[in-house]
């Protein structure tokens, strides 16, 4: 008998964690409940016009029409794609379209911006590098050029050649296609990516919440708006690709421990294999990560019923592993630390260039012993800016924009997400101190946002755990009188805190 997650409501505004068979869908959403959010009919009609908006803007900022046909050449196939993966999956599809048209808006607005204000469509540093570093026509740098690639005496590739090999293999596609070169193709790329990561995303929260129409729609809604993703799709950044890898990861965990059988494990394992391959050449000092969620995911399974044979088997099978692979992961782990230690040091050098030695960051936080690094840095990234209108001033560039729009962003949707990070920690001490998937994500969470504080502060790091958070954040079913109050009563205590530090700000900034 196969065993599904479910999300069963034994009180107004709990959420319970059940196994039971078969899955039922929640119709709750037509009860008199309205969704929150975009209609599923709407959400294609929304996300021509977007794109129609959007490749209209990117357009006149390259100087080509060709982004018209460009951008609605990806929505197809895109949409194409997601359809034929998650065939039955309306909310799925629906998340690909939201978050694909959003990001082309947004890629359109920012690059009008830019090219008003610094004369290009991208003034970003990183993306010039990157658009420096694919051609219009061939010969193209090879893959060893490109893993060492340095142009204008700084290093294009940044520990991710495996991005700029895909820019370039795309850019190669538009010109057999007969396009127009220029940043719009590598940046609706990016959106396309974003795009499916809704999708993964929403998918994991399937796994989760079985048929709930209501939760899986709102998972949707708030992954398209999320600042943060909107910047990795309407910027040449590499961060689309590794937050789509992550999610990958994640949602073979998530999945096969929902229903823990042989298939989903290989089916795990395999993601897994493909987002390391990934990322090797992405982010590597990050892959080191995906052992650790792998062993929280390990003693979930493990923590959810008694040990019978099936799981004494798993243990003894893992520990000879272990024994025999034990050398060359202590390698691995002493090179992945070294390499995650020079990066840390390298973003706080640019964190002192870009902030005074008097700045509340530093003082605060940089400077700060590594416990009370590690406390202050998760407030500190849950609420950045800091103040939250820091990043809007004249001459401001769009990445700092887009990331000024994301601290408004995490301010109205950081009490969902903490109001459903403490349901979830109820349940495990009342229900017997069982970890669940939801406890996995819950832990996935708070070690990796005290990862990213005691190292890099980036909220770019950040991001690729994002999709987790918005999942607990759909877990407080405000639908019910009782969870609305403590969601609110959350929120006001999120609204007070958030208004303290701002005094502060004000008070040492003087």
């Amino acid at each position: 008998m196969k065993q599904i997650m479910e999300i069963e409501q034994t009180s107004p505004g709990a959420v319970h964690v059940a196994m039971d068979e078969p899955r039922v869908s929640d119709t709750r959403g037509e009860d008199g409940f309205a969704p929150p959010g975009i209609s599923s009919s709407l959400a294609g009609p929304l996300s021509g016009l977007l794109v129609l908006a959007g490749a209209g803007m990117q357009g006149i900022a390259n100087g080509t029409m060709d982004a018209f046909c460009f951008g609605f050449l990806l929505f197809v196939a895109g949409y194409a794609l997601v359809k034929t993966v998650f065939l039955r999956g309306r909310a799925e599809q629906r998340a690909f379209l939201l978050t694909f048209g959003v990001c082309i808006f947004a890629g359109g607005a920012v690059q009008w911006y830019s090219l008003a204000v610094f004369g290009a469509p991208q003034s970003f540093v990183d993306a010039i590098g990157f658009l420096q570093a694919v051609f219009d026509s061939p010969p193209y740098y090879t893959w060893d050029e490109i893993k060492t690639l340095w142009i204008d005496g700084r290093e294009v590739s940044r520990g991710a050649p495996l991005a700029v090999y895909i820019w370039q293999g795309v850019y190669h596609l538009r010109r057999q296609l007969g396009f127009d070169f220029g940043p719009y193709v590598g940046v609706m790329f990016n959106a396309l990516v974003m795009g499916f990561t809704a999708s993964v995303t929403v998918a994991t929260a399937r796994e989760l919440f079985g048929d709930d129409r209501w939760r899986l729609r709102r998972v949707g809604t708030l992954f398209a708006f999320c600042g943060l993703f909107i910047l990795f799709g309407a910027i040449l950044l590499r961060d689309c690709f590794t937050t789509f890898f992550n999610a990958l990861v994640i949602l073979g965990i998530v999945r096969w421990l929902c229903k823990p059988n042989l298939r989903n494990l290989l089916f795990a394992a395999m993601l897994t294999g493909i987002a390391v391959g990934a990322m090797a050449y992405l982010r590597f000092e990050s892959i080191v990560l995906f052992g650790l969620f792998w062993l929280l995911g390990v003693l979930s399974w493990l923590s959810e019923e008694r040990l019978n044979t099936t799981r004494f088997f798993a243990i003894g099978v893992g520990l000879i592993v272990f024994l025999f692979a034990s050398s060359y992961l202590i390698e691995y782990l002493d090179t992945s630390l070294q390499f995650r230690s020079e990066k840390t040091g390298a973003y706080i050098d640019i964190l002192r260039v870009s902030s005074s030695q008097k700045s509340l960051a530093m003082r605060l936080i940089v400077h700060q012993p590594l416990p009370i690094r590690a406390v202050l840095g998760v407030f500190y990234l849950m609420l950045f800016p800091i103040p939250l209108w820091a990043y809007f001033f004249a001459g401001a560039g769009e990445y700092l924009l887009i990331k000024g729009y994301n601290g408004f962003y995490q301010l109205f949707v950081m009490p969902l997400v903490l109001a459903g990070i403490l349901n979830v920690l109820e349940r495990f001490f009342r229900e017997g101190r069982r970890l669940t998937p939801l406890h996995f994500l819950v832990i996935y969470v708070l070690l990796n946002t005290v990862g990213v504080a005691v190292t890099s502060l980036e909220q770019r790091h950040l991001a690729q755990f994002l999709p987790a958070m918005i999942i607990l954040a759909v877990v407080p079913d405000t639908r019910e009188r009782k969870t609305r109050r403590k969601v609110h009563s959350i929120a006001l205590i999120w609204g007070f805190g958030v208004i303290l530090v701002h005094l502060g700000w004000m008070t040492m900034a003087r």
